[in-house]
């Protein structure tokens, strides 16, 4: 017997999923039985991903730049890189915001759900406030400025600081050179 392409296992594995999800939370018991069985073994492996994110990166980095023998194509490649991503930002948007106005998330909850949802995320707006004021007051140049770490422990320590950690692998290879 033919062995299935490990797409096809995926989407399978995933579509039985939500299945199962489905059938579970029909049950009085099936809330917290996921809750409580199911989830943390989601929990352990978005972790797991979250682990070998930074040094699978970082490996992959500093393997790839100090394999090429010319430092001059270092360029070309940063170049291509960065288009690539400007390239896949906009795609990405441009999905993102066709989706949202051809669904339009949220047109159909009731006032009664709206407020209680405002009244319940007030303080994660607050926060949200908070940081758009302080970007508001930052100089034209703080980007750049985030982009190197002051420490490459704590950079790697946090997923969200990936562009510091990418920053890092490419000034340490090209110091190697």
């Amino acid at each position: 017997m033919k062995k299935l392409a490990l797409h096809w296992q995926i989407i399978i594995g995933m579509v039985a999923g939500v299945l199962f999800a489905l059938v579970l939370s029909n049950f009085s018991w099936g809330p917290t039985f996921i809750q409580d069985w199911i989830k943390p073994f989601g929990n352990i492996f978005i972790n797991a991903l979250k682990l070998i994110a930074v040094p699978l990166i970082l490996a992959s980095l500093i393997k790839g730049v100090s394999d090429l023998k010319d430092i001059s194509k270092l360029s070309q490649m940063g170049l291509r890189t960065i288009l690539t991503y400007v390239l896949t930002t906009v795609i990405a948007v441009s999905i993102g915001l066709g989706a949202v106005n051809l669904i339009k998330p949220g047109h159909s909850i009731t006032e009664e759900t709206r407020e209680e949802l405002i009244a319940n995320y007030d303080g994660d707006a607050e926060l949200k406030r908070k940081d758009a004021q302080k970007q508001k007051e930052a100089g034209p140049l703080q980007a750049l400025e985030d982009i190197v770490p002051s420490n490459i422990v704590g950079a790697a320590g946090k997923n969200e600081n990936m562009l510091q950690v990418i920053f890092f692998a490419s000034f340490l290879v090209s110091a190697l050179f």
